[in-house]
């Protein structure tokens, strides 16, 4: 209580600003900029960020939208290594993952809870620009950083749909014009290696080239409390080369070509229920019988005759041209092509028994194009107008083995749920400023869009029989079918078994409008109304019947802001902050509902009315020489509006009129501390403290004790010393000092409920040197 206390004391923006040049800001000043040049402050002020949150170089600062923009150098001395840890430094951020494995990224309760391959985000990320369409293709965007930029609230406008809840967008660092090397490695608990390197420079007088990866390799982290076993090593590797090239002054043509894979294994839940999913089936009795998991992060259980070793992949081909038509108009041309393949094995049931173990497997192709051009109006004004157009291909295919499950007697010990899907989207889009007095300026925006979603998928027999002979079994006979191997026994509306083919094509117009005041260059007053929506989607679930299998409709949300960015003391001291009302509109949504067949079975719906409202603070201040504090905080009240009936992840029904979303906390906030200071000359010294903060929510609709994800506060330290010019720096940290015993997912999944926990204490050294 007194770090939350602590946290909730301090006041600011949605904005983390940085404090004067880092080690890698000294060390990269060179640096050939993409989008804009970079900023140091002096001794005394907080230092100030350069974005291109609409796809310009602004000053974060005079940029009317709640911004959090970090540098590479912070994420690094922070540990922060991909996307999902990135409430260390976003407050109202949230992350958790589904049951599979698949990343949900949230942004002040905007999200999207759906473990498929295909499941397209509310939160989309982006590397310079160029969108990984899909939450699981995000593993590796934060390699080697120039800064991240985290834009909250919808950004439909300029970068098109799912984005209803914000856009993060990392900036790649770039090559530079001299030649230089960098490495940084970690060691600590659970055998961690975490190393990581570039080699930058010129090849010729127009072309520099930029070559980095990273190698994360760690021991099992799990125990079985049953049995002497363990599970959850880790096994990454990264890579990226990106090429810059300068034929003229005004062209610059920039291609990047990055991948990653990942052969870690799979993390194992904990079992914290049993609940038959078929009724009137009784439970294995050895399940039933089975102990609950203790509170221990590393405490879980899973079925030791399978292999939980992934087998994901992503590779990326982008290419950006650039060239300066004129003082007052620049054309620019995105291109990208990327491939996401997915082969992920999870135990469900957080026991040694089988009742439930899966694997996902499916790939991913995407084209994307853009094509815009950005012209100066007036002295201060800007206008952007351009098209894009993205193409995705999806494969996927879900094998469920449930030989100890309530559900063989619907699928047998083992079946499919398959799909193909192919997606469509079209947009044009206008956005600019204006301004209409020396102070104050209008802001605006609007996009078009159309998406085309084609859609077959069932559930079928793998193969084998089992499930043909069960479900022909349970309902053949009273419909008049025969199920065969390798067939689909998915019900059409015909009460016959077979393929379910869909299509559904929507359009829309996402906008913004808003205005910006200015009375100095230390402070901004605005006020914003927008407009986003997150496209049309189906689901990869077990479907006994095609109702199952039907698709959400878009949903929209109608955003109300208003906030301000202050420099005070002589920039000294930086407080910003935003108030927010949200009108959601057919939230699409993971929940349960009944079925024909089932209880109970997961499937994506819309909620028809919901609103979230708000407000967020933080402070950055420069107290004295050295010393550095900021923090942040959030509170989201989300509220489902009306009746909205479903079933609670106890398969309970209820009306779930005026409950709050799952993962959905209040409060977040963080809080960092860092002093720096000479011990001699050549030697520098540096300590700092990072406080992250997250209160109390629900796994699933229904408010039950038993999903409800508890509050928690992470404390992690860190002390360096480094070469006085930056060159070098060597370190030790711990993260979770307390060993906080806490978990970020919490769900139903057949007959188990279980969660999965947080990271425990670890800690360890670090080693760095730029050249």
């Amino acid at each position: 209580m007194k770090m939350r206390a602590i946290l909730m004391a301090s006041a600011a923006i949605s904005c983390t600003i940085g404090f004067g040049p880092s080690q890698a800001a000294r060390a990269q000043n060179n640096a050939t900029a993409s989008q804009g040049p970079a900023q140091t402050a002096s001794e005394q002020e907080v230092g100030e960020i350069i974005v291109t949150a609409q796809k310009r170089a602004q000053s974060v600062n005079d940029v009317g939208l709640s911004i959090t923009a970090v540098s590479g150098d912070t994420l690094t001395s922070r540990g922060v290594n991909d996307p999902s840890q990135l409430a260390k430094l976003v407050s109202g951020f949230n992350y958790n993952e589904t049951a599979s494995g698949n990343p949900v990224y949230s942004i002040r309760g905007v999200g999207y809870q759906d473990s498929s391959v295909a499941a397209s985000p509310a939160v989309t990320v982006y590397v310079d620009e160029v969108p990984i369409s899909f939450s699981g293709g995000t593993l590796g965007a934060s390699l080697d950083i120039e800064r991240v930029e985290v834009l909250k609230g919808p950004q439909g406008t300029l970068y098109g749909g799912n984005s209803t809840g914000g856009a993060i967008n990392y900036i790649a660092a770039k090559p530079m014009n001299t030649l230089s090397a960098g490495a940084n490695w970690e060691f600590g608990r659970f055998t961690t290696s975490n190393l990581t390197g570039f080699v930058s420079g010129p090849v010729t007088d127009t072309l520099s080239v930029r070559l980095s990866g990273r190698w994360l390799k760690s021991g099992s982290w799990q125990k079985s409390y049953t049995r002497d076993d363990k599970i959850g090593a880790k096994d990454q590797l990264f890579g990226r080369i990106i090429a810059d090239w300068h034929p003229t002054d005004k062209l610059k043509i920039q291609l990047n070509v990055n991948g990653w894979r990942d052969h870690s294994e799979s993390q194992a839940g904990q079992l914290i229920t049993q609940n038959p999913a078929v009724p009137l089936v009784p439970l294995d009795p050895v399940f039933a019988a089975y102990p609950l998991a203790p509170a221990n992060a590393r405490a879980a259980d899973w079925d030791p005759t399978r292999d939980y070793q992934h087998r994901d992949s992503f590779w990326q081909v982008s290419g950006r041209i650039n060239y300066e038509a004129s003082d007052d108009l620049t054309l620019t041309s995105i291109s990208a092509y990327q491939v996401y393949k997915r082969y992920s094995p999870n135990d469900f049931s957080g026991t040694s028994v089988p009742v439930l173990f899966q694997i996902s497997s499916g790939k991913v192709k995407t084209f994307f194009q853009e094509l815009r051009a950005s012209m100066s109006l007036a002295e201060t004004g800007n206008l952007t107008v351009g098209a894009n157009y993205q193409s995705d291909s999806v494969d996927e295919q879900t094998h469920l083995f449930v030989p100890a499950g309530t559900p063989r007697i619907v699928g047998g010990t083992n079946f499919v749920n398959q799909n193909s899907q192919e997606v469509k989207a079209k947009g044009i889009f206008a956005s600019g400023d204006l301004p209409i007095l020396p102070e104050l300026s209008i802001v605006g925006g609007i996009r078009y869009t159309k998406v085309n979603h084609d859609y077959s998928g069932c559930t079928r027999d793998s193969g084998d029989g089992s499930a043909a002979a069960a479900f022909t079994a349970l309902l053949g006979g009273a419909l008049g079918f025969t199920i065969q191997p390798g067939q689909c026994f998915t019900l059409q509306d015909n009460l016959q078994p077979g393929l379910f083919v869909s299509s559904l094509d929507q359009d829309n117009v996402s906008w913004r409008a808003g205005l910006n005041y200015k009375p100095d260059r230390d402070m901004l007053l605005y006020v914003s109304v927008s407009r986003g929506f997150k496209s049309q989607n189906y689901q990869s679930l077990a479907a006994a019947t095609a109702n199952t299998l039907s698709p959400v409709v878009q949903e929209k949300l109608t955003a109300y802001e208003a906030g301000f960015k202050l420099g005070l003391l002589d920039r000294r001291l930086q407080l910003n902050g935003a108030a927010f009302y949200y009108d959601y509109a057919n939230k699409q949504i993971r929940s349960i509902r009944s079925d024909l067949v089932l209880q109970g079975v997961e499937a994506l719906v819309n909620i028809p009315k919901s609103r979230v409202q708000g407000f967020e603070f933080s402070a950055a201040v420069r107290p004295l020489s050295g010393l550095s504090v900021s923090s942040a905080i959030t509170y989201v009240d989300s509220k489902v509006r009306g009746a909205f009936i479903g079933l609670t992840p106890s398969s309970i029904p209820a009306d779930f009129n005026g409950q709050a979303f799952p993962y959905t906390p209040k409060w977040s906030g963080n809080t960092d501390v860092e002093y720096r200071w000479a011990l001699s000359e050549r030697l520098n010294a540096v300590l700092g403290a990072t406080a992250t903060y997250n209160s109390s929510t629900n796994g699933g609709f229904g408010e039950e004790a038993l999903y409800r994800v508890k509050g928690y506060t992470l404390v992690d330290l860190r002390a360096e010393i480094e070469g006085g010019d930056g060159r070098w720096r060597a370190g030790i940290w711990g993260r979770n000092i307390t060993n906080e015993y806490y978990w970020y997912t919490a769900t139903r999944a057949s007959d188990s409920g279980t969660r999965f926990a947080g990271m425990p204490a670890t800690y360890g050294v670090s080693f760095g040197f730029r050249y």
